[in-house]
Parts: C-alpha cells; structure tokens; sequence
C-alpha cells in the first residue's frame, strides 16, 4: 500500500485534528518503511542496530533547538539489533544523518502553503548548520477536498476550498507548484536547499468528525487519493517515490563507506 492509499485509510479511521501528533507520528513510520524497503544499505545497517531513528527529535544547533520530525542517524556506543517486532531501533543517534520534515496544508491553502515554505527553507538551513553533510528531506500532504471541517472552527463553519474560478483540485494544485521553487541539492556544493522533497495530494473533507454529521451528508464525500492531477505523476521531482530513492542515493554517496 502506498503512502498516500495509508494516509488516506488512516484518515478515513481517525478523522483530522491539526493538533494531534497521530498523523505525524503515523506518516513516520510509512517514511521509515519506505526507506528501509528502499534502500539496501540502510536496512543493513537497521538491522544491525548501526542505524538507528527517533521522532521528533531535538538536536541543539547553535543557540537554536532544531526539532525533527524522523531523524536517522549512526547509534551511540556499540550497535544493538533493534527488538523482536521492529525494523529499526527507536532511539536518540549520536550523529544525524538524515533529517526529515512533515508538514501539511489541509485548509487554508493561501496561507498555509507560504507558511510551510518559510518551514522547509528554516528546516535545510538547521540541517546543513548542523552538519553540511547531513540529508534534509521533507515531505508535504496537501488536501483536495471541495470542503473541509475543521474541529477547532464553530461547528456551521465550513470551509469551501474551490470557487467559481478555481476548483479544489486546482487550488491544491497551486499549493503544491509553490514548492517547485526549493532548490534540490545533488552534491555538497550546490546551493542551499533541500536533498529530497515529496508530496502526496489526498481529498478528506473531515465531515465525519462534525458533532452533528448526518446535517452535512450531502456535502460528505469518501476519503481517497487524488486523482492526478493535483497528485503527481511518477518522475516528477516531487513524487514520493522520487523523494524516497534521492534520500536513498544520497545516503549511499555520503554515508556508504565506514570510515
């Protein structure tokens, strides 16, 4: 099941709530399945406890306390396999070497998508402060949906995210195409930016949630991934698949030999 088909089961499960670190902590451990699937070597090193991971991790840099949503990097002191039951040791790493950000624009699109722009640019800025060679990535869910409840709005206050103008594809669309301005590093040299970058598009109105759902049935849709587009085709540079296999070869380049 992809990324996006278990976000939006989850969605459909859970509902949406943007103080809930459920979803975060959900996604997560979809991003490590995937690198572990992904890449060879950093399943081998997982699996000898070489490699470890934490989520939201706070990593001191400078006078500033950079929080990470996934960070993976080498164990301290001896490698130990992780336990019976897990693909990956949950604990603090010594060094970090690869950085992951999640964020979502699920209403409000306009201000939302500037906002996680301003995030991603602060994000790779902490993660090459803290060390030039260190991989940030970072990974974006954007919704689709024609309405939206949010549970921290009055219960009459629906938001409508199309218009006569712009449908709620398009205007996902137009979140998402903002983030084509951050730059994608290849090399240690390039200018400052991120190593990775992924998107998944979803459609999930929240209406199940709403106190009273049965008023709002005819505006309830079924929670399910969106159609391309605004979802990305595969070999776009900001498919998840390619964020998966950039964050796998930087690894590789940076990481693959033990010194």
């Amino acid at each position: 099941m992809s990324i996006a088909e278990a976000f939006a089961e989850h969605l459909s499960k859970e509902g949406y709530h943007p103080r809930s670190a459920k979803h975060s902590d959900f996604l997560s451990h979809v991003i490590i399945r995937d690198l572990l699937d992904g890449c060879p070597r950093i399943r081998q090193r997982a699996e000898t406890g070489e490699l470890v991971a934490k989520l939201c991790h706070h990593q001191q840099v400078g006078h500033d306390d950079w929080v990470i949503d996934i960070a993976l990097g080498s164990c301290a002191g001896r490698p130990s396999p992780p336990v019976e039951g897990e693909h990956i040791r949950l604990t603090q790493p010594a060094i970090i070497q690869i950085a992951v950000e999640l964020k979502s624009i699920i209403t409000e699109h306009g201000k939302a998508r500037r906002n996680r722009l301003r995030d991603f640019n602060a994000f790779h800025g902490y993660a090459h402060q803290y060390n030039p060679k260190t991989i940030a990535a970072a990974f974006l869910v954007v919704n689709s949906s024609e309405n939206f409840y949010s549970p921290l709005r009055r219960p009459d206050d629906i938001t409508k995210h199309g218009s006569k103008q712009r449908s709620a594809a398009q205007v996902a669309q137009e979140a998402t195409n903002i983030f084509r301005a951050i730059n994608l590093r290849n090399s240690l040299v390039d200018p400052p930016g991120l190593e990775a970058f992924g998107v998944i598009v979803v459609e999930h109105d929240n209406l199940a949630l709403h106190p009273t759902p049965e008023k709002y049935k005819t505006l309830h849709k079924p929670t399910r991934v969106a159609p391309i587009p605004p979802s990305l085709p595969v070999g776009d540079p900001m498919h998840y698949d390619t964020m998966i296999q950039r964050i796998c070869n930087a690894y590789n380049e940076r990481f693959g030999v033990v010194a």
